[in-house]
């Protein structure tokens, strides 16, 4: 007997392709640093991301808009 696909698991299986976020990293000056967006799409991830990158510094991230497509697997 063959085995059957439920469509909405092998829909909910593929990678999903999705706009690219984009933040702008600005020091406490509210001067721009540079932008930087995440493999993930999270904020948390590119924060993580800046934190180690410039560490010490007190840097925020504002949503700067969407840019290209990423995909999410």
């Amino acid at each position: 007997m063959e085995k059957a696909t439920n469509i909405n698991s092998f829909i909910s299986g593929l990678p999903r392709i999705v706009a690219k976020n984009i933040w702008k990293v600005t020091d406490s000056t509210g001067k721009v640093v540079q932008h930087v967006s995440a493999t993930d799409n999270r904020k948390y991830t590119a924060q993580a991301y800046i934190n180690d990158k410039y560490p010490g510094q007190t840097l925020t991230l504002t949503f700067a808009g969407t840019r290209g497509t990423i995909v999410i697997p």
